[in-house]
């Protein structure tokens, strides 16, 4: 995936996303409510789009809407590093894993500083329910996290065995723990 465009992937590669998804947990992806989040990549190549998921159905639209149920903020950078991987997107993995509810209660920054198993960093911010507070900031390798949101790893687990380390909001931590359940 290393010639996809910002573009092409929020116009293409979701819906594509979306829809094998939807197809795979049918049940799972109509009865979740509507979820609305932003996507902002910075820098020269980046670009900002609104995602909504309602039931079956995933509108991409240029640009912000305001007050969207999550914020997602990264670097190109950052965002190419996820691209290049193929794995499936945040906002699609919400709405098949049937998480769209903890999303939509969730309330705070959570900034995301992941190390790739190349020793590279990615980092991300996610704004919940566009409440900037309380913060959390959560350190720990790729890998462990995808295992975490897997439910491969436990969060408790993870942070007692020092894979996961973080900064801020103790509950805001507890809450998140409920998107890797």
């Amino acid at each position: 995936m290393a010639d996809v465009t910002v573009q092409s992937y929020f116009e293409e590669l979701i819906p594509q996303q979306y829809a094998a998804a939807v197809a795979a947990a049918p049940d799972t992806a109509n009865a979740q409510p509507p979820l609305t989040a932003v996507v902002e990549i910075s820098g020269e190549n980046g670009g900002t789009y609104t995602l909504r998921s309602a039931g079956p159905q995933v509108e991409v639209l240029p640009g912000a809407v305001s007050d969207p149920d999550l914020l997602v903020q990264m670097s190109y950078d950052s965002w190419r590093a996820v691209a290049s991987d193929g794995a499936t997107d945040t906002f699609v993995d919400f709405v098949q894993r049937g998480k769209v509810s903890v999303v939509q209660n969730l309330k705070g920054t959570v900034n995301l500083d992941l190390t790739r198993s190349d020793g590279s960093s990615w980092e991300s911010t996610m704004v919940f329910s566009n409440q900037p507070e309380p913060t959390l900031t959560m350190r720990m390798t790729a890998d462990d996290y995808q295992a975490m949101l897997r439910g491969d790893l436990n969060g408790q687990m993870a942070f007692m065995t020092g894979k996961l380390k973080f900064e801020g909001s103790l509950p805001l931590l507890m809450q998140i723990g409920a998107l890797a359940s």
